[in-house]
């Protein structure tokens, strides 16, 4: 090709300075190149716009989902509530003023998201664990083919992880839906700091897997939440109530043996069988005095484990249908189209400088 163009003759100052006149007579130089050879630009752009507009026909829609829900504060969500469950999962404590954080920090635990995942849930018609569901529309068997790893074909068989091949696949799941450093997660999370509405989202490229994972995650967190927060007072319970029926069960004991002593001294007044008589009737209402008091205290006991339990109310959940997130077919061809045609402008230019050093 005869190269007509030939750069023009550039006024030095004795100092070899690029004075502004120099810079814009060497981009009209470059813009009269560009334009002598368009045809360069109509073909670099056609290839991109096909490869952009195949490429988003081929992307699978995503399924936005959004579930939101609240936390009373004055029912046991306050900072000792939290704090205490948050440091059994290994999240530290927080001090200070309450904060609607820390309740989604434990939404993102590896303890809920495991509960979540090993939640048996039907999509489609198929009723399995929601983790091989997960796998199935992520795709992650083609994945592992492709990453040669050892858990191609794996599927969740039950719940226990006892197997390392189990836990492996966990953790894989697991950065799928929470995200890491080079991943967007499936799942997050937020909350408002002026209402104090909590949000979890996902978006997954399954209609009914968006919908189940926000479900699953939900149920899991609040039961958990809930039993956490209030499992102190709950023991208590447990142990106060334990005693009423031990203590039941000695009185009716005591009152029996009393009825049958009577029945067997009839008419016959002895100081041995006074002695027994008057023992036995103060061990009825000894023992009834103690019943008493621990009937009191189960009524302190329950009335607490109600004040502890924290409210947790479900404002809304995601429910079908979902409308799709698609990419825009036309609006890909045109980014298509503006990166070719700046790669184009890129090759001409620099064609032309690598023939102006070589003729140099």
């Amino acid at each position: 090709m005869k190269h007509e163009a030939q750069s023009p003759t550039m006024p030095r100052s004795e100092e070899d300075d690029i004075t502004l006149k120099d810079v814009i007579l060497k981009v009209f130089y470059y813009l009269e190149e560009v334009l002598r050879n368009w045809k360069w630009l109509l073909l670099f752009p056609i290839p991109f716009a096909l490869f952009m507009m195949y490429r988003t026909w081929h992307i699978k829609p995503l399924y936005p989902g959004t579930l939101s829900f609240m936390v009373n504060e004055n029912d046991g969500g306050g900072v000792s509530g939290v704090s205490a469950v948050l440091g059994q999962i290994g999240i530290g404590r927080g001090r200070g003023k309450y904060s609607l954080d820390k309740i989604l920090e434990l939404s993102k635990s590896q303890r809920i998201i495991q509960k979540a995942l090993f939640t048996k849930v039907e999509i489609f018609g198929k009723n399995d664990f929601l983790a091989n569901h997960v796998i199935d529309y992520q795709n992650l068997n083609e994945v592992w083919i492709e990453d040669e790893s050892p858990l191609v074909d794996f599927k969740f068989k039950n719940d226990r992880m006892e197997e390392r091949y189990d836990r492996m696949a966990f953790k894989v799941l697991y950065v799928r839906i929470i995200g890491g450093e080079e991943r967007v997660g499936l799942f997050r999370n937020l909350f408002s700091e002026e209402s104090g509405i909590m949000y979890l989202i996902a978006e997954t490229n399954s209609e009914g897997l968006t919908i189940e994972l926000l479900k699953a995650v939900y149920h899991h967190l609040s039961e958990f939440y809930v039993k956490k927060t209030t499992e102190k007072q709950a023991q208590t319970l447990e142990i106060v109530s334990n005693k009423v029926d031990s203590l039941m069960t000695m009185l009716e004991s005591t009152e029996y043996s009393l009825a049958q002593f009577r029945d067997a001294n009839r008419g016959l007044v002895t100081r041995q069988s006074m002695l027994r008589e008057s023992r036995l009737e103060r061990d009825v209402t000894i023992i009834g005095a103690m019943l008493a008091e621990a009937v009191r205290n189960r009524e302190i006991a329950e009335f607490s484990l109600k004040t502890k339990t924290p409210f947790i109310q479900l404002i809304d959940a995601p429910i079908a249908p979902i409308k799709p997130r698609t990419a825009s077919v036309l609006i890909s061809t045109i980014i298509g189209a503006i990166l070719g045609v700046i790669l184009g402008v890129v090759f001409i230019v620099v064609r032309r400088i690598y023939w102006d050093i070589m003729e140099s």
